[in-house]
């Protein structure tokens, strides 16, 4: 099966920020963050085009630069806000400036090494720097999943994940060039429905690689973050080194949604809707031993053969019933 569908990919983003006008929370979430980027970018424009003799001239805005700089750990926890969307937790708004503030030192120094790394490839030729971007795709959405990583690890798996897909993340960039005219047209406005739309898209395409990389061998599940959960029945606490946890985490990890939702549920990460433990309710029946509901081993009733039941044909049937009892009755 196809791991990258570019069109049934971006069908089902459009669906999902469609639902329930998501593409306008989603936007108005990383509305302050866009408009400080924003405002970055336009004054190194305006430094640019400073005139001097009747000539132009270029002046870097230093200061700019490192406020952009700054800006990286928010830039990364907004791959994880909507990843953290798509796996049903519904975050607030408020999740992504917090995430950024938690985990800014990590977060900062993964994105700016990154940035150095592809800057340094761009300087022998332009293609390099090109190969080196798709190569780290997604870090952002890797460091975010499992923040024990060092900045050398994220990159070296998200190398594995996008080894052999580059080219079709290139094409996917490519296909949101009318996307991108759109908001040129129309002054930035459209950017509240295609960011949105994006940005989706960008994490489905990482969930999609992420699945087939640990299906494939290419990477294991606690690379991303995921832990294994011991048997139902096993009442012993939770031992990370029986479990095979993640090597580089002291402690296990989940991936991060500490109080803006319900907590991802290892091996069952469900990427565009909110996971359903089974018996939930209030009366849920409790495993012995668990003391949860959520554990709960499911009561299991054998359907009734096919001889005795023919859909559609109740009448018929208690019809029948009824003139053989009369039979008997007169035989009697």
């Amino acid at each position: 099966m196809e791991v990258l569908n570019r069109a049934a990919i971006k069908a089902e983003a459009k669906n999902f920020i469609g639902q329930d006008r998501r593409w306008l929370t989603m936007a108005l979430a990383c509305l302050p963050l866009v408009l400080l980027q924003g405002a970055i970018s336009g004054g190194i424009t305006v430094v640019n085009r400073l005139t001097q003799d009747g000539e132009t001239y270029t002046e870097y805005s230093a200061g700019s630069n490192v406020i952009a700089w700054l800006l990286i750990p928010f830039t990364v926890a907004m791959a994880g806000y909507f990843l953290n969307y798509l796996r049903g937790f519904n975050p607030e708004w408020k999740s992504l400036y917090r995430e950024g503030l938690d985990r800014y030192g990590k977060y900062f120094s993964v994105g700016l090494v990154t940035q150095i790394v592809i800057g340094l490839w761009s300087l022998l030729l332009i293609v390099p720097g090109i190969v080196k971007a798709y190569e780290y795709y997604f870090v952002h959405q890797i460091i975010h999943d499992n923040p024990n990583l060092s900045q050398k690890q994220a990159r070296e798996l998200s190398s594995r994940m996008t080894n052999g897909y580059k080219g079709d993340l290139f094409v996917l960039d490519l296909s949101f060039f009318l996307w991108y005219m759109l908001v040129a047209i129309t002054c930035g406005l459209a950017m509240f429905y295609v960011g949105p739309y994006i940005m989706c898209t960008n994490a489905m395409y990482y969930e999609n690689l992420k699945n087939s990389a640990i299906a494939t061998g290419k990477a294991a599940p606690e690379e991303f973050g995921i832990f294994p959960v011991p048997p139902v029945d096993n009442a012993a606490p939770y031992n990370a080194n029986s479990y095979n946890a993640n090597p580089y985490a002291s402690a296990p990890q989940q991936t991060y949604a500490p109080t803006y939702g319900t907590p991802q549920q290892p091996f069952a990460q469900a990427p565009y809707a909110a996971p359903q433990p089974p018996f939930a309710g209030e009366n849920a029946p409790v495993a012995p031993n668990t003391g949860s509901a959520e554990f709960a081993e499911p009561s299991f009733t054998p359907p009734a053969p096919e001889s005795t039941f023919v859909p559609g044909d109740e009448a018929v049937n208690n019809e029948a019933d009824s003139e053989k009892a009369d039979t008997e009755n007169q035989d009697f």
